[in-house]
This record gives C-alpha cells, sequence and structure tokens, in this order.
C-alpha cells in the first residue's frame, strides 16, 4: 500500500490488515487510489442539518446499559447464539462480532461461565457506548440534550433549537397558505 498509495498507508496503521486490504481492492478494482476517491468526495452537505444528541448521568447510563443486557439474556440471546452456530454461522465470522454475539460465543464454546460472559458484556457495551460518545463529542455541530432531565423541558429545549436554525425557513413557510 505505501508503494501505491502512500496517502492511505500514512492514515492506516500498520496492523489495520482489513482497512490496508481494502484500500488495495479499491485500487485494483477502480484504479484509483483510495485516497484520491476520498479526495473526490464532496465534503459538505447540500442539507441544511441540526444535529440534537442525547447524552445523560454515566452511572444512569450505565446502570441502563446493564438492564438492557439483562434483558437481552431474559429476551433469549443464549438460545439464538446456540441457534445460529447450530447452523453453521462461525463464531469468527464478521457478523458475529458485534456486542452480545461474541461474548456469548465465549460461553457456549466453555471458555467463559454464562456469568463471566454476561459481565464482559456489560463491561464491552459501557465501553462501546465511552467510545461512540467520544467520537459524536468531536462534532462541533451537536446540541447536546441531557435525556435524564425533565421531558417537557427537553421538548422546549430542542423546539427551541430547531427554530432557530430554520428561523428564517420556519417564517417563510408559515407565511405561505396552502
Amino acid at each position: 500500500l505505501r508503494a501505491v498509495d502512500p496517502e492511505s498507508a500514512g492514515r492506516l496503521h500498520p496492523h489495520d490488515q482489513r482497512r490496508i486490504i481494502r484500500a488495495l481492492e479499491v485500487l485494483h478494482l477502480t484504479g484509483i487510489t483510495h485516497s484520491a476517491q476520498l479526495e473526490g468526495q464532496k465534503r459538505i452537505s447540500p442539507y441544511e442539518l441540526c444535529f440534537l444528541g442525547l447524552t445523560m448521568d454515566r452511572a444512569m447510563l450505565y446502570a441502563r446499559i446493564n438492564e438492557r443486557v439483562d434483558a437481552m439474556i431474559a429476551d433469549g440471546l443464549v438460545d439464538e447464539m446456540r441457534g445460529l452456530l447450530q447452523q453453521g454461522v462461525k463464531p469468527g465470522a464478521v457478523s458475529m462480532q458485534g456486542l452480545g454475539y461474541k461474548e456469548i460465543a465465549l460461553y457456549l464454546e466453555g471458555h467463559l461461565s454464562l456469568e463471566e460472559a454476561i459481565v464482559l458484556l456489560k463491561r464491552d457495551t459501557r465501553r462501546y457506548a465511552k467510545r461512540q460518545l467520544s467520537w459524536f463529542r468531536r462534532m462541533k455541530d451537536i446540541h447536546w440534550i441531557d435525556s435524564s432531565e425533565n421531558f417537557h423541558k427537553n421538548l422546549l429545549a430542542i423546539h427551541d433549537i430547531i427554530a432557530g436554525k430554520f428561523r428564517g425557513e420556519l417564517e417563510y413557510t408559515s407565511n405561505q397558505s396552502f
């Protein structure tokens, strides 16, 4: 990759085999380097966007994650995973690397007890939520709403954000008769 697309090679970690292979595939299939394709993509949206992000107290979020994992187990995640494995789906398949599947596969293969798999799933889900929040916090245009606060207060705040973003357009459409 360094020889044919040094820009992509410089952007990717040397051990990121999946993305390195993909960059080479793009060049092989299209004749255009991956970095050239990315450069040619339009980066500015033609739409007026308004981003709203929901956040909440970290302890409350983690408690909700734990409750959600418990509900997934109660709703049959182990049986679902067992059925997939019986159908021949390999635990190493990309589709089986999602949260829940990989941890339950470890349990069904005998590497973990069910309790250990559940603890691991809860921990991994909390870490994923933290990475998501870190990702979205880098976006400068997000209006954050604390979802643990009063619903009515949040609804008014969301209304004010949207009205402020699109005030000129809203006034224009509200003056039109249909």
